[in-house]
Order: structure tokens, then C-alpha cells, then sequence
């Protein structure tokens, strides 16, 4: 979708702004925090920066719907602390050592260090949460979805987990599982936002199907990344998916196109053995090209984003809108 360019200055200096009270808000979320032991590993996760997508999102929803954006500031900075528990402790089951470039909790303490911070950023996401909609008329609806969101992300993870013991996986329980995982807390932020600024159902329809196609456009780009990106860009181990045996879109979409041949039988062994060792990435990817399965990746996303941007035609064009789209924008050809 095209913008005028001075435009785009303009929301990119929004976006950083918002960025930098959402930042504010997270180091106050646990400032003065003890045991050391427990909020070291906060403020460590916290201040290694990220895109801040999900809060963003629920500033850039109610200002969609006529409502100040920048007062969402601190439902949004919830949202990022609830996403940055799921990571740390998705981080320990995946068993991934690196995050955002850097040691995952788990690597630079330990496991239950980890676990025991995870579990207090969650009651740090509620605190803060409840602190900004008490006196907001849609306050209960706002508490209900962002309960509901965190038992769905939960359950999507499982689903993930799950997975890994399942020889086959179809190409629609794959994405009915990252629905859960991956799009529904990207949806929460939208809702949130938009129930923030008290928007009517036809304005929560709307955003709820842009944030829906965006979240499964995040995670099937989160896909191709794992295979394809910079390293040092990425922030995380080139591959990984691979190594620990996870059904990714590759996986699921050469399983039900990949029917002879040695290439088969590859794909047969890795999901036998849940898994490949390192040297055999560059073995599989090469699989994937040659069958057209990066191709394949890369226009689902394609066309999630597009539909993303088509939900928000329900919407009034303004600063808000306007955002969403570029992120959507973003989101096609984004490198971490």
C-alpha cells in the first residue's frame, strides 16, 4: 500500500515516541523490585529492546477509533510484559540459547531463576493492566479478554509442543495453532486498544481480523526467517527450528507435497528422528527451494498482509489507520 513519504516520516517519529513511553512504563513496572534474583532477569528481558509491535499496535488501535493513542500507552506496555513472559518461558521449553542476540534467562541463570520471573512479569502484566482500566467503563470486557488471551497463547504452545510427537501435522492444524500461539495475543493488543477508546462491534470486527491475518503473516515470516536470515540480525540460532524438530510451515508444506524420491524420504527421517543435526540445514533448505516451498511461504505471507490491510478499509483513514497499514507494510519484508 503507498504513502506519501512525508507521512511516513511523520508515523516513524510517532512509532519512536510511543516506543520510548513504553519503554518508560515497562522499567517502572518492577522498579525497586527484590530479590535481586528474581528482577535481574526482568529488567534484563525488558531492557533488550524488540520491536514493541504488540504495544503499538494497541495505541495505534484506539487512536483508530478516535481515541488518544499515546493514553493507551500503558495497556500496551502490559501487553509487552505478558509477551515478554511467554518468551522467557518458551525460551526454556524450546531449549533456545539466544534471544534478541543475547543469552536467553535461562543460559545467563538458570531454569528456575527463569521460571520465577516469568511467572512474576505475568502478575506484573495484570497489576499494571488493572491500574489503567479501573476506571474505564469496558474495564471488565478488557480484564476477560486479556485473561482469555493468555490461556489461549498457553494452549497454542501446547499445541506446539504437541506437535513435535505428532507424525503429521496438516497445513490447517498448523495454522489453527499458530492462530493460538502467535495471532491471538497480536489480536489482544488490537482489541485492547480499540475497547480502550470504547469502539462499537463492527470497529472490534475490523481490527480483530487485521490483527488476525497480521499475527499469521508474523509467525509464517517467523518461519522463513529461521531459515533465511542474518544471524547477527535475527538474534537467534539460524535453523533452530529444525534442529529441535518443529512442524513449521516448511515441514507441513513438504510433508503434503513432497510425495517420492529421496527428498521424501528426507523428510520422512526428520520426522522420525524429530529432528536434523546442523549439518543437514543447508540439505533441507535447499529441499524447500527446489520444490517451491520458500516461494510457497512467502506469498502466504503476502496475502495475509494484504488481507490485513484490507480489514482496515472499515475503519476511518487516519494517523491510526494509516500506522496499522505500515506495519502491515512492514511486516512483509521484515529481516528480525
Amino acid at each position: 500500500m503507498e504513502h506519501n513519504t512525508q507521512h511516513i516520516a511523520s508515523i516513524d517519529e510517532k512509532f519512536s515516541l510511543y516506543r520510548k513511553r513504553i519503554d518508560e512504563y515497562l522499567s517502572q513496572s518492577h522498579e525497586g523490585g527484590v530479590p535481586a534474583i528474581l528482577y535481574d532477569p526482568i529488567e534484563y528481558i525488558v531492557s533488550a529492546g524488540g520491536k514493541r509491535l504488540r504495544p503499538v499496535i494497541t495505541m495505534l488501535a484506539c487512536e483508530s477509533i478516535g481515541g488518544i493513542g499515546y493514553a493507551a500507552a500503558g495497556c500496551g506496555a502490559a501487553l509487552e510484559i505478558l509477551h515478554n513472559f511467554t518468551l522467557v518461558h518458551d525460551d526454556i521449553m524450546d531449549k533456545s540459547p539466544l534471544r534478541r542476540g543475547r543469552d536467553t534467562v535461562h543460559v545467563k541463570w538458570d531454569e528456575a531463576s527463569a521460571i520465577l520471573s516469568g511467572d512474576v512479569m505475568m502478575g506484573l502484566a495484570y497489576r499494571l493492566l488493572i491500574n489503567e482500566v479501573k476506571d474505564s467503563p469496558r474495564a471488565l470486557e478488557i480484564m476477560s479478554k486479556f485473561t482469555q488471551g493468555l490461556i489461549d497463547v498457553c494452549e497454542g504452545q501446547a499445541q506446539d509442543l504437541e506437535f513435535q510427537q505428532t507424525p503429521i501435522v496438516s497445513m490447517e492444524e498448523y495454522l489453527s495453532m499458530i492462530e493460538m500461539k502467535t495471532a491471538r495475543l497480536i489480536e489482544l493488543s488490537a482489541i485492547i486498544g480499540a475497547l480502550y477508546a470504547n469502539a462499537n462491534e463492527q470497529q472490534i470486527n475490523a481490527l480483530h481480523s487485521y490483527a488476525n491475518h497480521l499475527g499469521i503473516a508474523f509467525q509464517v515470516q517467523d518461519d522463513v526467517l529461521d531459515l533465511l536470515a542474518d544471524n547477527k540480525e535475527f538474534g537467534k540460532v539460524i535453523g533452530q527450528d529444525l534442529l529441535e524438530g518443529k512442524k513449521s510451515y516448511f515441514i507441513v508444506r513438504a510433508f503434503e507435497c513432497i510425495k517420492d524420491g529421496e527428498d521424501a524420504q528426507f523428510i520422512e527421517r526428520y520426522i522420525q528422528n524429530k529432528g536434523i543435526p546442523k549439518e543437514q540445514i543447508p540439505m533441507a533448505i535447499d529441499i524447500f527451494r527446489r520444490h517451491g516451498i520458500i516461494d510457497d511461504a512467502v506469498q502466504t505471507v503476502q496475502s495475509h498482509v494484504h488481507a490485513a490491510q484490507s480489514a482496515l478499509s472499515m475503519l476511518p483513514k487516519n494517523d491510526g489507520t494509516i500506522g496499522l497499514e505500515l506495519i502491515a507494510d512492514k511486516m512483509a519484508v521484515r529481516t528480525v
